[in-house]
């Protein structure tokens, strides 16, 4: 009887182990989830969609006569900014400054982030270009330049963020003028964008008001017919082009040459717009008084909208990208700003009265806006553009 109960106490114990054992298995056990690694086709398509662009920010700026320290014999006007001219004695230290101080506010854009497109005026060469582009170790930027036939040698010309945009082509427009005079041409460059989709983008710098705004509006509508006749073919190849508009127009949003002879609506809402007219995204800032440009006369100090950002009605509301409604705003930063005097709230300039240097930026401020890249309605998403509201609902936003 004794050694019948011992091993029947060792036949229990042998089994409380292997009940034990077996809990203890199924307690350690991690869940097939949490231990299956992805295959490489699914981690490599996650990665894709979290570094997915969710679009792209536009600027424009004239940077005021951004002249390098070497004379151009091809240009005699260079001589104003050279080391051995007596009133802006433009020095290569001086030079250095005016690329440093452009570069602070260029990087300032977009949340620090810079911009993806910059429409830029008042360019002497590319050379100044490729140095600009050195102080911006951000961005790797592109360059779309060509020398225009203006007096003075000052260009436009665009820096595109190259992880974003892939440059299709370029050419200029040239703008003839009465008695064969010469200024700017309107620049433009042709993209394609992570979207898929063509971007038409035109820079320009319209004829100044120097010599009085009646007399040089003649020289303005030469410009707005001359850009009007460079967009035809592209509205005609697709009534729905993505069209970005950016300069320096030496006019407001509510002049002629811009409201008249362009044909360019003031944007309010995404609602009731074609995908073939242009809209203003600066007007409604102009209507209330803001500006990129400080002038003053006869004692009168205002601002104006010389600075504008205009979109076709597609890229406004249409398919795979969309303007971010309020997000045009002047980039105005403290650093760049006048904080006292007549002047106070004026950018803060390279020169006051060209023989009087201040080591400033700029005697415009910058302008930009935000774009989103939006999923197309239609399985081609080229043919017509969503609704308004399902594609506003549905737009991704970075910013």
């Amino acid at each position: 009887m004794k050694s019948k109960s011992i091993a029947l106490g060792l036949f229990g114990l042998v089994a409380l182990g292997l009940l034990l054992l077996a809990a203890a298995a199924q307690f350690f056990q991690p869940s097939p989830a949490a231990h299956i690694p992805p295959e490489p086709a699914e981690a490599a398509a996650s990665d894709t969609a979290s570094s997915a662009p969710a679009g792209f920010f536009a600027a424009n700026w004239n940077v005021e006569n951004l002249f390098d320290t070497a004379d151009d014999p091809r240009n005699r006007k260079d001589n104003e900014f050279l080391p051995r001219n007596p009133d802006t004695r433009w020095t290569r230290k001086r030079f250095e400054t005016k690329l440093e101080n452009l570069a602070e506010v260029i990087t300032h854009m977009n949340g620090g982030a810079g911009p993806d497109l910059l429409g830029l005026e008042e360019i002497e060469n590319r050379s100044v270009l490729e140095s600009l582009v050195q102080k911006l170790p951000g961005q790797s930027y592109g360059i779309v330049h060509e020398d225009s036939p203006d007096p003075r040698g000052i260009d436009t010309a665009l820096l595109y963020n190259r992880a974003l945009f892939e440059l299709v082509d370029s050419r200029t427009h040239r703008v003839n003028l009465r008695w064969h005079r010469d200024t700017r041409d309107i620049l433009q460059a042709d993209f394609r964008g992570p979207d898929g989709r063509l971007l038409h983008v035109f820079v320009n710098h319209w004829p100044s008001r120097g010599s009085g705004t009646k007399q040089s509006d003649p020289e303005r509508f030469t410009a707005a017919r001359t850009l009007s006749r460079a967009l035809r073919p592209v509205f005609q190849q697709d009534t729905n082009a993505h069209v970005l508009i950016l300069g320096d127009f030496n006019d407001e949003p509510s002049s002629r040459s811009v409201r008249v002879v362009l044909d360019v609506k003031p944007y309010s809402s995404r609602t009731d717009i074609r995908p073939d007219r242009l809209y203003n995204l600066t007007a409604a800032k102009s209507a209330q008084g803001w500006g990129t440009y400080f002038h003053s006369f006869n004692g009168r100090n205002e601002f104006r909208m010389y600075d504008q950002i205009i979109a076709s009605g597609a890229l406004l509301r249409g398919a795979r990208i969309e303007y971010q409604d309020d997000s045009l705003w002047i980039v105005q930063p403290d650093f760049m700003t006048e904080s006292r005097g007549w002047r106070k709230g004026a950018p803060v300039s390279t020169y006051r009265d060209r023989d009087r240097y201040q080591g400033g930026y700029s005697d415009h401020f910058p302008i930009g806006a935000r774009f989103v890249f939006i999923q197309p309605s239609a399985p081609d998403g080229e043919s017509q553009a969503p609704e308004a509201p399902a594609a506003e609902a549905d737009a991704p936003v970075l910013w």
